[in-house]
């Protein structure tokens, strides 16, 4: 089925589709003219958007979701990311994928508020993202997944997502990339998430939060994958762990002490995302 396109700016309905529901169209040459609005001609157009992107997802030899983005959200003493995929960096850049992107990470965070229980990360795989809803009583976002693929005309997908609770502390967060920032989720293709704490258990001061920034700029650059003790000594190049490696501001001191050194900042976990990786299996320790 192809169907022109004719929208109107207040509307959006199509007049192709209003007509094929039986509503009276203008005479030619009033295009101009308002149309009438037909919930009945929205329900439509949004249906079949959703079922297109159903059936991209599923055509054989559908190219693989290898662009897209990140998105962090903190709020209180929690943050979450995600990783939203499609095919091509074009995509990316409008703001509808954007807007998918952000409303993932909103639906994580209200999945996390509402986690039960004394876990303080969790890892969500492709399945288990696309049964969170977007809000309380929203949409799954596996739907507003393939409304986004029938408008888009890419395969998506809802790649991973993770958070990180911090009771009694705070999690840094920080996006790299080429999205400027400005919205309360901050989007690029690198993020982080790092579990913090002040020391002694005292409300984390400007100057910590900051710190903790860094940190999470560390993790991006970095990319440790174990959390090792503040007591490690310095690692080489290829040093995993993150308290034993070198720290961006002075490279001969390993991060544990620099952070000692510095007021005292507490790091309990973290979590990185890279756009098109691939996923590690294990989940971060509840």
């Amino acid at each position: 089925i192809r169907v022109t396109l004719l929208v109107t700016e207040d509307t959006g309905v199509t007049l192709s589709v209003l007509g094929t529901l039986g509503v009276t169209l203008p005479p030619p040459g009033t295009l101009a003219d308002p149309v009438p609005s037909c919930p009945q001609a929205e329900a439509w157009l949004e249906e079949e958007s959703r079922r297109r992107g159903w059936a991209r997802a599923a055509a054989p030899g559908a190219a693989r979701a290898r662009e897209g983005l990140v998105g962090v959200l903190s709020e209180g003493s929690a943050a979450v990311m995600v990783e939203v995929g499609c095919e091509t960096d074009f995509v990316a850049r409008t703001p509808d994928f954007q807007q998918l992107v952000e409303m993932a990470a909103r639906g994580v965070l209200g999945h996390c508020q509402g986690a039960s229980g004394t876990k303080v990360g969790h890892l969500l795989r492709e399945d288990e993202l696309a049964q969170v809803r977007a809000g309380d009583g929203g949409d799954l976002l596996s739907d507003h997944l393939a409304l986004a693929m029938g408008r888009l005309g890419e395969r998506l997908a809802l790649r991973r997502a993770g958070w990180l609770r911090a009771p009694g502390g705070f999690v840094a967060t920080y996006a790299h990339g080429w999205v400027p920032p400005g919205p309360a989720v901050a989007m690029g293709t690198y993020g982080a998430l790092v579990a913090c704490g002040g020391p002694a258990g005292e409300p984390p001061s400007a100057e910590l939060r900051e710190l903790g920034r860094r940190v999470a700029q560390h993790v991006v650059g970095m990319a440790p994958t174990s959390l090792g003790t503040p007591e490690d000594e310095l690692g080489g190049d290829s040093e995993p762990r993150l308290l034993a490696q070198g720290t961006l501001l002075e490279p001969g001191v390993p991060l544990g002490r620099y952070l000692r050194e510095h007021g005292g900042l507490q790091v309990w976990d973290f979590l990185r995302f890279q756009c098109g990786e691939q996923p590690p299996q294990d989940s971060p320790p509840a």
